[in-house]
């Protein structure tokens, strides 16, 4: 069994608690804080560099491993599902925005650095970024289907709510 195995095995366990994001991070961070067994695991099945590496996908639960390249800029969105992020390398920049009747407002930011989990609520509504020099790759799970679900993103100019696709 690998250390992916184990840890897909660990969240499955952990549906259905209340604090689930909380515990899937704290089973999250010694993978993160230490990520040779980890990085090497994800690499080996990502199909191509920059690509996600799907590691498991279910009606209840999607685990990957995300790359992000130096200088890129997500635009505002949702998962509308609870997630976990834990970086393993680089820096993600995280901005985080409430929903208005006019559109989002900016609530807060944080940067996530190596060895780092943050867990999300289903209507959290963020956007990251990578201002580093190199790529930053993270660990991502998320409560059901993420491919699956219909989920917004926001114009960063205009802040108009759009489907992410």
């Amino acid at each position: 069994m690998t250390v992916l195995d184990e840890f897909v095995t660990t969240c499955e366990a952990l549906l259905g608690q209340s604090d689930v994001g909380e515990r899937i991070a704290e089973a999250m961070r010694p993978l993160v804080e230490a990520p040779a067994e980890l990085s090497k695991a994800i690499e080996d099945l990502r199909p191509e560099p920059g690509r996600p590496a799907v590691i498991h996908r279910s009606d209840k639960l999607t685990v990957m491993g995300l790359e992000v390249a130096a200088g890129f800029v997500s635009p505002p969105h949702d998962h509308q599902l609870w997630a976990v992020v834990g970086v393993y390398e680089g820096a993600e920049d995280n901005v985080f925005y409430r929903r208005t009747s006019d559109g989002i407002d900016e609530t807060g930011r944080a940067v996530l650095g190596q060895g780092e989990c943050l867990a999300l609520p289903p209507d959290a509504v963020h956007g990251i970024a990578n201002s580093g020099g190199f790529p930053m790759r993270a660990l991502h799970v998320y409560g059901g289907d993420l491919f699956a679900t219909e989920r917004s993103k926001w114009d960063p100019v205009s802040g108009e709510e759009q489907p992410f696709r």
